[in-house]
């Protein structure tokens, strides 16, 4: 008898609430939609070894007299050609017509290892990592112009 008291009480209690709770809450009416946003951005940092190392690699390689692309030589001087239009930009993919060169591997040696999915590239006078399958540019490692 006492669980059955309980139980109708406790079935009393809940009957106003009942509704309610079957019910979605109302969307609050104040708050603004939010705009479509693009993804975030793959925050990569390049360390100042690592442009060390690649500028080090290209000096060297200009004073024993080699001249390595996209160094020129003019008059027994190796210099980077004349800057162009940047044809890339930071986040997007590499535009279908270019083509970017793959390092030396003598200097993919001297630089840290690339994160998954990403490999560095040459494109111009800059070099850059980009996605494997994407094509997207994730830094800029260094301007070779600035030699």
């Amino acid at each position: 008898m006492r669980a059955f008291s309980i139980l109708l009480v406790s079935l009393a209690s809940l009957g106003p609430a009942w509704p309610t709770l079957a019910q979605p809450a109302p969307a609050p009416k104040d708050k603004p939609s939010v705009p479509d946003r693009p993804l975030p951005t793959l925050n990569m940092v390049v360390s100042q070894r690592d442009r060390d190392a690649l500028y080090t690699f290209y000096r060297a390689e200009v004073e024993a007299g080699r001249c390595p692309a996209p160094l020129v030589k003019k008059s027994n001087v190796c210099s980077p050609p004349p800057a162009g239009k940047q044809v890339w930009k930071m986040d997007q993919p590499l535009p279908d017509g270019v083509a970017g060169e793959a390092l030396p591997a003598a200097l993919i040696a001297k630089l840290s290892p690339s994160p998954a999915g990403y490999q560095y590239l040459r494109v111009d006078n800059d070099i850059l990592i980009v996605g494997v399958g994407t094509r997207s540019v994730a830094a800029l490692v260094a301007d070779l112009s600035r030699l």
